[in-house]
């Protein structure tokens, strides 16, 4: 059962080849303890009440309007699978770092 709420989705887009990157609506200093890339298992619930699971990384996006980056999540969903504003990602399990195998 997922206990730490990682972000409220702000937006979301499509990134064809990679998943669906998630920015927060908001802080997110959830997310702030894992390193960048970092493998996890989350669940979203949906305004609508619906529930789904993914594996998503830990990433961050520097964009022109603000000096520091922000903290999101590139879910491994197909790009066409949108998650709305308000959609709340939870963690489901912590899984090992993409690059060094490591928790």
């Amino acid at each position: 059962m997922p206990t730490i709420l990682l972000l409220r989705v702000a937006a979301a887009w499509p990134l064809p080849g990679l998943g669906l990157l998630v920015l927060p609506n908001g802080p997110a200093p959830a997310l702030a303890p894992y390193a960048l890339h970092t493998a996890l298992a989350v669940e979203a619930r949906l305004p609508d009440g619906t529930r789904r699971t993914a594996a998503a990384t830990v990433e961050e996006v520097a964009r022109g309007e603000t000096p520091v980056p922000t903290r999101g999540l590139l879910l491994d969903l197909e790009a066409a699978t949108g998650w709305p504003a308000g959609t709340e990602i939870w963690l489901a399990q912590a899984g090992p770092d993409p690059y060094t195998g490591l928790h």
